[in-house]
């Protein structure tokens, strides 16, 4: 597995033209869950509310399920967090298939892969899935929190051997990845999309939330630039069908559904 130095970082909440929300995590009931939630608070640099009604905009708590984020502002929005059980992860699925675009992307010889843009997760854990050793990098703690929680429950579900194969680190992928060592053979980002003109009520509340926690990186070409240089063979853009490339003259792309793969080849 790639390794990272250990590097802890303050939560970003990303660069949204209005101010940021405020958010803390909800003390626990009892007494397990007042630790395990005190320790969170103290991992995750945020205020511990004694409360729901303490004032913040965001809230996360800790339920007997498992971690989410509570939309104070508005109560008509259900709690987001990480769930993979809606998945077909069962070997040679669909979605483990290598003969999808995400799998065609890295090519035969990829074996190392670092996710710069993690979120929620859920790519580095299908690449995992599919016999890549996957690094996973999530520069907002809070939504590295809600992605851990949800790779936890989905191993104590299921048994999903992911040691060795499957590890989130956070922090800032920009700082990290010049430390990496061994590089990988591949970096794989997965910006956050434009957002489009015309806003869409069939936005999920789940990307709607992680938009305003990481923002809306802007500083994605500056990502590419740093990835060119450290990964041994390719990086892999995610990218709306319909939006242009991320950097000029990908060496080739590889279209889904509704997404598009550029693949920049590297030869550092």
């Amino acid at each position: 597995m790639t390794s990272l130095p250990a590097r802890r970082s303050a939560p970003a909440f990303g660069a949204a033209r209005h101010a940021p929300a405020s958010i803390a995590v909800l003390a626990g009931d009892d007494d397990a869950s007042r630790a395990h939630t005190t320790e969170l608070a103290r991992e995750l640099m945020l205020p511990l509310a004694e409360t729901a009604e303490a004032g913040f905009d965001l809230l996360l708590a800790l339920t007997p399920e498992h971690l989410e984020l509570r939309n104070r502002r508005d109560p008509r929005i259900h709690p987001v967090y990480v769930d993979f059980s809606h998945l077909d992860l069962r070997p040679y699925s669909a979605n483990l298939s290598r003969r999808q675009p995400l799998a065609r992307a890295f090519g035969k010889k990829t074996r190392v892969i670092v996710d710069a843009t993690a979120g929620y997760a859920q790519d580095a854990l299908l690449l995992a899935l599919m016999g890549f050793r996957v690094t996973a990098i999530e520069r907002s703690p809070v939504v590295a929190a809600l992605a851990r929680d949800g790779l936890q429950r989905l191993t104590a579900l299921t048994g999903a051997l992911l040691t060795g194969r499957l590890e989130l680190v956070g922090g800032d992928a920009r700082a990290l990845l010049p430390a990496i060592a061994p590089r990988p053979d591949a970096i794989y980002l997965d910006p956050m999309f434009p957002p489009k003109r015309r806003k869409s009520a069939a936005v999920k509340k789940e990307m709607r939330l992680l938009r305003e926690l990481v923002g809306d990186d802007t500083d994605a070409p500056e990502l590419l630039t740093i990835s060119r240089g450290i990964a041994r063979d390719r990086v892999v853009v995610k990218r709306p069908d319909d939006a242009p490339p991320l950097a000029p003259d990908p060496s080739m792309s590889l279209t889904g559904k509704l997404v598009r793969y550029d693949v920049y080849l590297v030869r550092n």
